[in-house]
């Protein structure tokens, strides 16, 4: 990332460079087609790239030419003379605004299309953008859609130059005849929002300081527990594998924890335990100063694309988390549960790329709610959440109540296994002995 504050320049890429500054936007101007048949539609596009982290409003007001080449009134005909679009922070986009002709408009080249352009910044904001241009495009790791548009749009022909406080484009009028009915509805068409570059060291400018203040703090065990076991205990039910309350428990746990390791410091936790999970470290450093994009939690690239959509969600994390990134967490959770029953017993529980497949394969069979058993709820979910009961201890609980309940648990589960399951269930019941050890009574079998 070459400089933290000069995002990746669209416009220019689309317009060979050419753009007009307005405020804290960069707009360009184009018809298309520039050559019409007279009767036919044609659009007026009015490229935007915001150059601020803020929100805007972008103001249009289209002057169509009011007489054509023989003086004839009322030519060229909208339905839409002003319009006001709201346009994201860092956001790229057009505006398409529809004009048809009457079928006896006079041939003409000489028309032009003005476009008046109005910016509004609808808060406090920082320039994300040279005025002069932006950072190359990652065109490659944008979508199969979004390519295919942009060159389109590259086809045509840019103005940028205003005359006056006018933008103009020309337009050529030839003889035709009345064209098919026109839909006259202007529309905002979003290009690239950051989320689509690929690089998230953007999203952490964008929006690390929102995390740090008004999401960070929110991530305590007190406002977490019970929204992710009530979520865990209902999302376990809906795909055909209902939880005892001990299993939900102990899950529930470890995702919490996955959640309190983003602020170590903040919930008694150390840095070395938090491992890749320390969101703060990572929030705590200039995203310039990565030298390639840093690998973030699951669940927080999930929650950083979502607070590009809607910010709102940086004041509620709990709500946001359990209803559209549950599965997120779990994949955190599943590859948190592998490093800890590894580091407890020692057993060779495969390859990072067999435990990434196991991992896709359980959440996989969470989302279609078909597929789940025994083994995939307990090895890592239900291992790990004991493992690290006694480092999530809930108000006043006594941590040696979950291993009673789980040990019962396991064992009315030990009447529907077979043979396939009893490793796991053997491995379960030497961490519960185990744990139990450390209060002093033996737990399992």
């Amino acid at each position: 990332m070459p400089d933290s504050v000069n995002y990746p320049d669209v416009l220019g890429l689309i317009t060979g460079g050419q753009r007009c500054n307005i405020n804290s936007a960069q707009v360009a101007l184009a018809v298309r087609p520039r050559i019409v048949r007279a009767g036919r539609p044609f659009e007026v596009l009015l490229l935007v790239q915001n150059a601020s982290d803020g929100e805007i409003d972008v103001t249009l007001t289209l002057h169509l030419p009011a007489v054509d080449a023989k003086k004839q009134h009322d030519r060229f005909i909208t339905q839409t003379q002003r319009l006001v679009v709201g346009v994201k922070g860092a956001e790229i986009g057009y505006v398409v605004l529809p004009v048809t002709t009457l079928s006896d408009t006079a041939i003409s080249d000489g028309y032009k299309i003005g476009l008046e352009v109005e910016i509004k910044a609808l808060g406090k904001a920082s320039r994300i953008r040279s005025a002069v241009g932006g950072a190359p495009v990652p065109f490659q790791r944008l979508s199969e859609a979004t390519q295919a548009t942009i060159e389109a749009l590259k086809t045509l022909t840019w103005y940028a130059d205003k005359h006056r406080n006018l933008l103009e484009a020309p337009v050529t009028i030839m003889s035709g005849s009345v064209g098919k009915m026109t839909d006259f509805t202007p529309g905002w068409v979003n290009l690239c929002k950051l989320s689509d570059f690929g690089d998230n060291r953007l999203l952490l400018h964008a929006f690390g300081p929102m995390v740090q203040t008004l999401t960070l703090p929110k991530l305590k065990r007190a406002v977490l527990f019970k929204p992710l076991l009530d979520t865990t205990d209902a999302r376990f039910a809906e795909a055909g594998y209902p939880l005892k309350a001990a299993e939900t428990t102990a899950i529930a746990k470890l995702l919490t924890l996955v959640l309190e390791y983003a602020t170590p410091r903040f919930n008694a936790h150390g840095n070395m335990a938090a491992r890749n999970f320390d969101v703060e470290a990572l929030l705590m450093r200039d995203p310039s100063s990565f030298e390639a994009a840093p690998v973030l939690p699951n669940w927080f690239q999930g929650f950083l694309a979502m607070l590009e959509r809607d910010e709102r969600a940086a004041n509620l994390p709990a709500q946001a988390i359990t209803r559209y990134l549950y599965e997120d967490l779990l994949r955190d959770a599943v590859n948190l549960g592998f490093d800890l029953v590894n580091e407890a017993t020692g057993e060779d529980l495969g390859s990072a790329e067999e435990q990434s497949l196991y991992r896709e394969q359980l959440i996989s069979a969470l989302t279609n709610k078909t597929g789940l058993d025994f083994n995939r709820v307990y090895l890592p979910l239900v291992m790990g959440g004991l493992l690290i009961n006694d480092q999530l201890i809930l108000g006043k609980e006594n941590p040696a109540e979950l291993l009673r309940e789980l040990g019962a648990a396991l064992e009315v589960r030990n009447r529907e296994l077979g043979e396939t399951d009893q490793a796991i269930y053997t491995m379960t019941n030497t961490i519960l002995a185990r744990a139990g050890q450390r209060y002093g009574f033996y737990v399992g079998k």
